[in-house]
């Protein structure tokens, strides 16, 4: 069997790649903020509350059910179990306010079992919302090796650190002879929360798996070898849970993320049935419009129905719960 992508570390730092550079980021984050604030933060669409279904969640759901919060935030239900992916409910700038409202208030949320976090970026590894979640119940929180020291600083309880491809099983509480694990992959992306931590932490993307169903949790990611790579590991997925925004301005983007076109391919690439997009809409992250990563989505599954006979594509509500 082919060896699997391990990260490269040189100097207690994480990289994709031989030859990358680990600087520059910090300064193309500010120019960014100077062209949203200059271009579209002013901006909003007139139909964008229609994205926002506020719901109330059941306490315990059998059947699978995936419903997103917003931005890179879902609640995953599967045989009793409630995860919690990259959980941000509030703000995580005060110069980059919410769009939309949760789809789910904090209030609203039933008694979480996991909460899985793909980096520490601040709009993934929210600090308010997960020392809001931390006495919440007895939530495992599963996180990218280097991001232990600031869970620890907080007095979480049970925090389990993940290199790629390291996975972790867990028995169900209503039935011991069944199980969940969740296995952290690759992504290509970066991790930094303060000015000087740079790629200390790694990052990456989840797969859930519990009696038969396989949900792919992308987290944030550019293009990469890497969905190729988990598709032929891990077949017949049910659900791809996919970034597909910000889109512009592309230059700087394709190094950190995937639009709506690349987050197609690598469905593709992942073999993956359904496709629920996420990462978008919910903060002001890129210079194009508010609608646009949804409406190239839209535009590449029209133009690509011959590929998709065996698939399907889900545009959900910010709270509205979805099948899988």
């Amino acid at each position: 069997m082919k060896e699997r992508r391990k990260p490269l570390i040189k100097n207690g730092c994480f990289y994709n790649q031989e030859n990358e550079k680990n600087v520059g980021f910090l300064f193309k984050s500010t120019l960014m903020l100077f062209k949203v604030w200059a271009n579209r933060l002013k901006e909003y669409s007139s139909n964008r509350n229609s994205w926002v279904l506020p719901s109330k969640p059941d306490q315990c759901c059998v059947n699978p059910t995936v419903t997103w919060i917003g931005h890179s935030s879902f609640l995953i239900q599967i045989n009793g179990v409630n995860i919690l992916t990259d959980p941000i409910f509030g703000n995580f700038s005060f110069l980059l306010p919410r769009f939309l409202k949760p789809g789910i208030s904090l209030g609203n949320i039933p008694n979480i079992d996991f909460v899985l976090i793909s980096h520490n970026h601040r709009d993934h590894m929210d600090g308010p919302s997960l020392v809001a979640l931390r006495d919440h119940n007895d939530i495992n929180f599963l996180i990218p090796k280097g991001d232990k020291l600031w869970f620890d600083n907080r007095s979480f309880a049970r925090v389990k650190e993940h290199d790629w491809w390291e996975e972790n099983s867990f028995k169900l509480k209503h039935d011991f002879s069944k199980k969940i694990t969740f296995t952290f992959l690759p992504a290509k992306h970066w991790s930094q929360r303060g000015i000087f931590d740079r790629n200390k932490s790694l990052w990456g993307s989840w797969l859930i798996e519990c009696e038969g169903k396989k949900v792919y949790f992308a987290g944030d990611t550019s293009c990469g070898p890497h969905f190729t790579e988990i598709g032929k590991e891990f077949t017949n997925i049910d659900a791809a849970l996919m970034p597909i925004g910000p889109c512009e301005p592309k230059s700087w983007i394709k190094h950190s993320h995937i639009d709506a076109e690349e987050a197609c391919k690598a469905f593709l690439q992942l073999g993956a049935r359904q496709f629920i997009p996420m990462h978008w809409g919910t903060f002001p992250l890129g210079t194009d419009h508010f609608e646009f990563p949804i409406l190239q989505l839209k535009k590449w599954f029209r133009e690509n129905e011959s590929q998709l006979s065996d698939k399907s594509i889900q545009f959900p509500k910010m709270g509205e719960p979805l099948l899988f």
